[in-house]
């Protein structure tokens, strides 16, 4: 029920012919970071809930990869490690990301170069654990913590590049995929009649255990069965939903000498199964859409080595990118909108 969030696996960059600028392939290693001294367009001070706390700070770093495997063939990989804040806590999440992409259709004149790319990607935590006041129908939960919590998407996106000058060229998207979430152990400690206990579900069976001391008068309850049902509370459908989405894309390239500019925007639209129609019955909005704009700029300091600097801004956090944060619990905070910025190097091999 925690809510980092993180950097975005950059779909909107997607090209048709990935090895024009690194006709073997590359390798790229880049640091990410926000904070309130990064945030020059002031999107966190607009919302009152995170205005002035570390809510947002991000810092982590991540290496990407791709590989020309042979005509029309080529095959990439990511692997990012994050630590995002909330206005009290901080989290460690770590994503990961292979893909194959084959260009079946070459650029001829004004016909563009048509690709297919598979992809499996996702996000895994040892545990995320909040340590402010959680509120659920029926209780208030002081903390809670779950275990292992992931998701694995499977993706596939038909891409297609234009040539429009030699030193311009223009991409479109097209996507769809499915989304997959799951945790080990859910765990929580609650208040009930002056008296904290320790919290374990199975499923929607919840088992209380007296954390002691308790100077409650009367009698004081030592263990007690209890069930999320009762309360309209649906566990694993809240926390682990599956889902689909779809989204497309448009972004473009321009080099000149040393520098190269990218500039992409992608929209993303998700169906997600139960979650959403709980947040519904209760009255409170879901979040469904994402829209992304990210602008890089390169700089070849060396025939193969390249400096590197990126923004990214999202108007729902990163909810198409780590799936596994969005929750009932956690749903209303995709209302906010976030920036991200990058800086590495690039190696490209010829």
């Amino acid at each position: 029920m925690a809510a980092p969030v993180a950097a975005a696996p950059l779909d909107g960059l997607l090209t048709a012919m990935p090895e024009r600028l690194a006709p073997s392939g590359f390798v790229e290693f880049a640091t990410d970071h926000m904070n309130d001294s990064l945030d020059v367009f002031r999107i966190r001070e607009g919302d009152p809930l995170i205005a002035g706390t570390k809510a947002g700070d991000y810092r982590g770093q991540h290496v990407n990869a791709g590989w020309n495997a042979s005509q029309g063939l080529w095959l990439s990989g990511g692997l990012w490690q994050r630590n995002v804040s909330d206005a009290a806590d901080t989290y460690l999440y770590n994503s990961w990301q292979l893909a194959a992409q084959y260009r079946f259709i070459e650029a001829q004149e004004h016909r563009p170069a048509l690709a297919l790319r598979l992809s499996s990607w996702g996000n895994w935590a040892g545990a995320t654990e909040s340590s402010t006041p959680v509120n659920v129908p029926g209780a208030i939960l002081n903390t809670v913590k779950v275990t292992k919590p992931s998701d694995q998407q499977l993706q596939a996106d038909l891409i297609a590049t234009w040539d429009l000058s030699p030193t311009l060229e223009l991409s479109g998207l097209l996507s769809a995929g499915s989304n997959r979430l799951s945790y080990g152990a859910l765990s929580a400690t609650t208040t009930r009649n002056g008296c904290n206990y320790q919290l374990s579900f199975t499923g929607n069976d919840i088992f209380g255990t007296l954390i002691p001391p308790c100077a409650a008068k009367g009698g004081i309850i030592q263990q007690f069965f209890d069930s999320s049902g009762d309360y309209g509370v649906d566990v694993a459908n809240e926390i682990a939903w599956r889902g689909t989405f779809m989204q497309f894309g448009i972004n473009s390239t321009w080099q000149n000498g040393p520098w190269t500019l990218k500039g992409a925007y992608l929209f993303h639209a998700v169906r997600r199964e139960a979650v959403d129609a709980i947040l519904s019955a209760r009255g409170k909005p879901a979040y469904t859409q994402n829209q992304n704009i990210i602008v890089e700029t390169d700089y070849r300091l060396h025939r193969n080595v390249s400096l590197f600097s990126r923004a990214q801004f999202n108007s729902s956090l990163f909810s198409n990118d780590i799936p596994v944060t969005y929750n009932s619990s956690t749903a209303a905070r995709f209302r906010s909108k976030y920036s991200l910025f990058s800086i590495g190097l690039r190696a490209d091999f010829f």
